[in-house]
Formats: C-alpha cells, sequence, structure tokens
C-alpha cells in the first residue's frame, strides 16, 4: 500500500502522479471515520533474525547513534544481532519516536 502524490516526470517538467510505499507505527496513524480498512495488508515486523532496523549517526553529535524501527528513518537495514551489537556501544540509543526499544527482545 502506498501514498499518491505528484512527482516531475522527465525532462518535460510534466507532472505525474507516483505511488510512495510508507511504513508506519499505528501510533502515527488514525482511521478516517466510516473508512472501511479490512482490505489493507498489514504486517508486523518480526524480531526473529529479520532485518528490522537502522541505525543513523547524528552528525550534530558527534559518536551519538539513534537505532531506528525500519521505516522511520532510511539506512542499512540491521539483524537482530547487529542491532544488539550497535546498542552495546556507548553513546548509542534506540529512536523514541519508532520506540525501537519495544521492537527488541527483553
Amino acid at each position: 500500500m502506498g501514498i499518491t502524490s505528484w512527482a516531475p516526470a522527465g525532462i518535460g517538467g510534466r507532472a505525474e502522479p507516483v505511488e510512495h510505499g510508507v511504513w508506519l507505527d499505528a501510533s502515527h496513524v488514525r482511521p478516517l471515520p466510516g473508512a472501511d480498512y479490512s482490505h489493507i495488508p498489514t504486517r508486523t515486523i518480526s524480531a526473529a533474525g529479520k532485518q528490522s532496523w537502522t541505525l543513523q549517526d547524528l552528525p550534530h553529535r558527534p559518536g551519538t547513534r539513534l537505532i531506528h524501527v525500519i521505516g522511520c528513518h532510511p539506512g542499512t537495514p540491521l539483524t537482530l544481532d547487529q542491532t544488539l551489537d550497535a546498542l552495546r556501544q556507548p553513546r548509542t540509543v534506540p529512536c523514541h519516536t519508532c520506540k525501537a526499544a519495544t521492537s527488541l527482545p527483553t
């Protein structure tokens, strides 16, 4: 599922509709009254060895990094082991916006 928006196409500069796929945490969306969402596919991200997180270096805070649930911030996908290894490093924390900590095993 995606969101359709207008984007420039080609050299002529004409705008054409383009679908953009997005990942959203349930806390970032709300249903429209009266809309039927039963046909919209949903997926949960499994922590069982899947590539489900990304790592962001913060240039304005050298040495500080954030772990994100995939879709919150672009980046190379990380496996669970890579994510846990990164979190063991000093100044690496889970993102509060996407609630990355809740997607990790306790």
